[in-house]
Formats: structure tokens, C-alpha cells, sequence
């Protein structure tokens, strides 16, 4: 039936990837220790289901003392009702500035999307035509081939610079793109990093400014694990807060509630931008994506309520419970990991169980794990990784769960 679309409905008439049936197949069939103890368990999709009873506490209590007006019932501005963006600029200005910055985040640079995914495709629609190039720190999120490039058509090319951001690494991928005719527009990167958990240092972060600076390009910064920083030792700066005046206009960040939260069916994200022709041409895009005005209602509430600080210093604990449960029991069996920072995910190692140490061998495993162990894991090669048998593992589950994957995971070495 294909014939009767369009050639770009043809490009999108196709079967799911095997790692996203992986992710449905697991919701029809998902673990639970009563009535389905050999069910499917999803570590593949980043999402905290730590704070689950505490979000819901707090939801109801909001929807309780909730006022409805008729405002709330009929079209807003599609781009964020102005009650809610000035919400996000306070609960972000307070994040990423503090309070005494002379820097000011106004409901004016804020664009409201259904979820940070669409936030970065417009990002990318308006900063790059198609074809142009995004020079992307790998290992990177998956998620940005579709966010970036399904609709968009901005190709992203890795660059393996390590925690440090490398400028060498920085200019060498730039160069070759040059010299393949390509038009760079910029960098796009997340801190905490998806798939590791690093939070970068200010001072490597500092090496893409200068970067992008020299070389007149766009920086686009998806900060949406910013307040799941579980090692008390590290600390998160922004993008926004380190590069100079005249530059602030060349970098645009983008965020949701989906992890910090622990609100991804919410599907509510934005961008935040300094520069008026970004935020003019979001603001017509944002006509297809508009968020129901009773979610942003909801949403608004919930930054003003006294209780989300509470609420979110939960969630880091719970995190850093988490996270060093998985690396002691991934360390029982052999598997190494990166150390992570921030997240709610770990990068590790599994390459010792694979019989060939190629890409091909860690797709072999990953049906391994999925079809016999029934645990989602997610193979690296989909997140650009340089060597095969690295995968990414999110603990963001229940106790329980978590105790459940480990021990099936302790088959690998039996």
C-alpha cells in the first residue's frame, strides 16, 4: 500500500527498529513479581519510576487546591500561556543564573513544545537547513538522530572528545566536514551527558564556547537531566551561565519535565533562547505542538508548590541509592562502568560475554539479554559509541525490579 504516499510518507511507512519493539513489547508483557514473575523488565528508556508514590501525593494535592478558570479551558498561546512560561523563567532563572545574576530569563525567551524532542526539532529546523551539520559529543542520546534529523534533515556527526570536550577533536571533525563540503551550524550536547552521566566541568565546557565562537556557530544545550545530579561531589553549570554577553544569543537550551520530574507521559518540554528571531520563529512553529492548557495549568502549580524542592532533593537520593546498587552488582559479574555524575542511566561495559568484540557480537548479546534474560538493556552503537559491547543500563526502577535484573543478569556468567 506504500505506493499510494508520498516519498517522504514512504521514508516513514516502516517497521519499527528491533530496540523499539524491544520498548513496547516490554509494556504488554512487563514484569511483576505476583501475576508475571517472568515478565519483561525495560532498562532501556530513561525514565524515574523511584518517586512515583511521592509525584502522585503531589499531583493530587495541586489538582485539590487547583482553581479552573474559563482561560484555562480554551486556546492559549500555543507557544505557553504567559501564567506558565513566567512559572518555568522563575523555577529556571533560580536553576541556572541563582538569584543574583544580572542575567534575566523572561517568559520571552521561553517556547512551550510537547516534550524536549519537538523543542530540539525546532531548534534545528530554524538554526539549519537541510543537509546542514551538527557536530555532536559522543557517545550521544539516540534520540537525537530522530529529533534532529527525521523531520529536519540535520545530519549529526559524533565527535569523540571524551569528559574533556577536546578542542583538537573539536576542530578536526569540523574540518573534515568542511572539506566534504558541509555547512557546520553548530554543536548540540547535554550535560549530564545521555548515555554516561557525566557532568561536564565548567572549564571543558568552556573548549565548545571557544570553539563555536571562532568558528561563528550555534550551541544548542539540552539540559534536561540538570536536577538529577546524585553525586553530591559534582556540581552542574549551564551553558547559558558561562558564555560572555555577546555570544549569549548563540546559545539555546532546552529541557522538559519528563526526568527531573518524573513526568514523561507530562509530555511537556521547551527552549530557551536569548536571541528574538529564534524565539519568533518557534513561536509559528509551535502551532502544530501545542500542550493542553490544563497540563500547563497543572505544571505552573507545581513550580509554585513549597513542596517541590522536597520532592526533588527525593529524587537525587533515590538516585544515588540507585545508582550504586546497579555499579556493585554489575561489578559482581565483571562488567566495568563509567563513572556518572548525573542521570539516571549507566554506561557499561559487557563486552566480556560477547563472543566476537564487534558491533555485530553486541547486537548478538543484546538479543541474548532480551530474548533469554527478558531485560531491555540498550546496545552503545545506537548512541555512536567508538567500541562495541557497551550498553546502557537505566536503574531508575524499584528496588525490587532492580534486585530482579541483577539477578537474571547474574546468568551471564553462569
Amino acid at each position: 500500500m506504500k505506493k499510494f504516499l508520498s516519498k517522504r510518507g514512504q521514508s516513514w511507512a516502516k517497521e519499527m527498529s528491533p530496540l523499539m519493539n524491544a520498548d513496547f513489547s516490554t509494556r504488554e508483557m512487563r514484569y511483576d513479581p505476583e501475576t508475571r514473575p517472568n515478565g519483561h523488565i525495560n532498562m532501556g528508556t530513561a525514565e524515574s519510576q523511584l518517586i512515583n508514590k511521592e509525584v502522585i501525593e503531589l499531583l493530587e494535592k495541586i489538582q485539590s487546591r487547583m482553581t479552573i478558570a474559563p482561560k484555562n479551558i480554551h486556546y492559549d498561546y500555543f507557544y505557553g500561556s504567559n501564567d506558565f512560561r513566567e512559572a518555568i523563567a522563575r523555577h529556571w532563572q533560580h536553576l541556572i543564573f541563582g538569584d543574583e545574576s544580572g542575567r534575566k530569563i523572561t517568559k520571552e525567551n521561553i517556547v512551550i513544545g510537547s516534550g524536549c524532542s519537538l523543542a530540539l526539532e525546532m531548534l534545528g529546523t530554524v538554526l539549519g537547513d537541510p543537509g546542514d551539520v551538527l557536530l555532536v559529543p559522543a557517545p550521544y542520546y539516540s534520540g537525537f538522530g530522530d529529533d534532529m534529523s527525521e523531520r529536519a534533515k540535520i545530519e549529526l556527526v559524533p565527535v569523540h572528545c571524551g569528559p574533556e570536550l577536546t578542542k583538537a577533536a573539536f576542530e578536526e571533525a569540523y574540518e573534515a566536514q568542511v572539506a566534504a563540503g558541509k555547512k557546520v551550524v553548530g554543536v548540540l550536547y547535554s550535560s549530564p551527558n545521555n548515555p554516561v552521566g557525566t557532568v561536564y566541568k565548567p572549564e571543558y565546557m568552556q573548549h565548545v564556547i571557544g570553539f563555536c565562537m571562532k568558528h561563528d556557530l550555534e550551541i544548542i544545550s539540552d539540559e534536561i537531566y540538570a536536577e538529577t545530579i546524585h553525586d553530591p561531589q559534582s556540581k552542574w553549570c549551564s551553558t547559558l551561565r558561562l558564555v560572555p554577553d555577546e555570544y549569549l544569543h548563540r546559545v539555546h537550551v532546552t529541557s522538559s519535565f519528563a526526568k527531573d520530574f518524573a513526568l514523561s507521559g507530562f509530555r511537556t518540554g521547551f527552549a530557551i533562547s536569548f536571541n528574538p528571531a529564534v524565539i519568533a520563529a518557534m513561536q509559528n512553529l509551535s502551532y502544530y505542538s501545542g500542550v493542553s492548557t490544563h497540563t500547563q495549568l497543572v505544571l505552573t502549580e507545581l513550580l509554585k508548590a513549597p513542596e517541590l524542592p522536597e520532592l526533588l532533593q527525593r529524587n537525587r537520593e533515590e538516585l544515588q541509592k540507585g545508582y550504586k546498587k546497579m555499579v556493585e552488582a554489575l561489578g559482581e559479574i565483571g562488567v566495568q562502568t563509567l563513572p556518572a555524575q548525573g542521570g539516571i542511566f549507566i554506561f557499561a561495559d559487557f563486552s566480556r560475554f560477547m563472543r566476537e568484540r564487534t558491533f555485530a557480537g553486541e547486537m548478538e548479546l543484546w538479543q541474548k539479554i532480551f530474548g533469554e534474560l527478558k531485560v531491555n538493556i540498550s546496545p552503545g552503537q545506537i548512541f555512536a559509541s567508538k567500541e562495541p559491547g557497551w550498553f546502557r543500563i537505566c536503574y531508575a526502577s524499584e528496588p525490587a525490579v532492580v534486585d530482579e535484573v541483577c539477578r537474571r543478569l547474574q546468568t551471564l556468567i553462569r
